[in-house]
């Protein structure tokens, strides 16, 4: 199972976002992507971030989200 959170720097949701993961205790099993670095990302997740998306399902999740649903988004591969 594999987790990617999309996020960009200097933001205050993501940084939410991330202490959410390490709460939901995911933090070792998720890929953190900075969207700036690539202009199709920055098109697809841009005014959505941070987004944490399930590449096996292809299910992902949105802000604002809790711990709890992390750990179902996660759960959803196993």
């Amino acid at each position: 199972m594999t987790l990617v959170f999309y996020t960009r720097e200097s933001c205050e949701l993501c940084e939410k976002a991330h202490a959410l993961i390490n709460l939901a205790g995911l933090s070792d099993r998720v890929t953190q992507v900075d969207i700036d670095a690539d202009l199709d990302l920055i098109q697809r997740y841009g005014d959505q971030v941070p987004v944490i998306l399930n590449e096996d399902t292809g299910e992902k999740i949105t802000w604002p989200f809790t711990a709890s649903q992390v750990r179902e988004l996660a759960g959803s591969a196993d």
